[in-house]
């Protein structure tokens, strides 16, 4: 009886340890939500959806870890797709690993939890980024497909599809700019063979309407040589 009283307090004593630290953690978490409206869904070069989307972001962020949920659901109901992330960082290096869940438009075999790889409408990325510093604002980011029914080949194997993508930022008349090159080095989702997919600008600005608020606003334009596609695009985020 002694040994079970102990164990029981030890027990409690453990819990309440680990309850108190998770208060603590949960006190230092920062939680931050926002909403985009872009005119289209742009991701790598690529359009997605016939129309203007609704991006939701629901993020937290605890010391170097950031986790949350992204969306995307055009107002024509041609596109949706739900992203969950976790992120570690550090001043010069992020790594991040993807659950994109993009279902059909009727949800039609896009169960949730269907995580049969042959099948499933989740896609799952690992992605490595050095972001650069302010005296060598240059990043370099590498991104591998390694599960999911959309990065498989004719007989079925997985491709493990990888992307690079060179990033640097300026700014021209006081305006951000961001540029993206992007290219893969192998057969595989974005290309039939090495390629350069994607040569992207970003550029930042903010839309004045009082002292206290300020509209945040961007537009891209994007050229993907494979597909020789211009894609342009405007957002603005509430």
């Amino acid at each position: 009886m002694r040994i079970f009283r102990s164990l029981l307090l030890l027990s409690m004593a453990v819990l309440l340890t680990m309850t108190a630290h998770a208060e603590e953690t949960l006190k230092k978490t920062d939680v931050s939500l926002s909403v985009d409206v872009v005119s289209r869904h742009v991701w790598r070069a690529r359009f997605s959806g016939n129309a203007p989307c609704i991006e939701p972001t629901l993020n937290f962020n605890t010391g170097k870890f950031s986790y949350g949920v992204w969306g995307s659901y055009a107002l024509d109901e041609s596109y949706q797709e739900v992203d969950f992330y976790l992120q570690y960082n550090t001043p010069l290096f992020q790594f991040s690993l993807y659950d994109f869940y993009c279902p059909n438009v009727d949800f039609k075999d896009s169960k949730f939890f269907d995580f049969d790889s042959d099948k499933s409408v989740h896609f799952f990325d690992a992605v490595a980024k050095y972001k650069g510093c302010e005296k060598f604002p240059v990043s370099v980011m590498a991104s591998v497909f390694f599960y999911g029914e959309y990065d498989r080949d004719a007989n079925n194997d997985q491709r493990y599809s990888t992307y690079f993508e060179f990033g640097y930022s300026n700014f021209i008349g006081g305006k951000k700019v961001a540029w993206a090159l992007g290219m893969t080095p192998a057969k595989g989702f974005y290309a039939d063979e090495m390629n350069v997919v994607n040569m992207g600008m970003t550029v930042y600005d903010k839309i004045k309407f009082s002292e206290q608020y300020s509209l945040p606003v961007r537009a891209n334009v994007s050229l993907n040589p494979v597909s020789e596609r211009l894609l342009f695009s405007f957002a603005f985020t509430l």
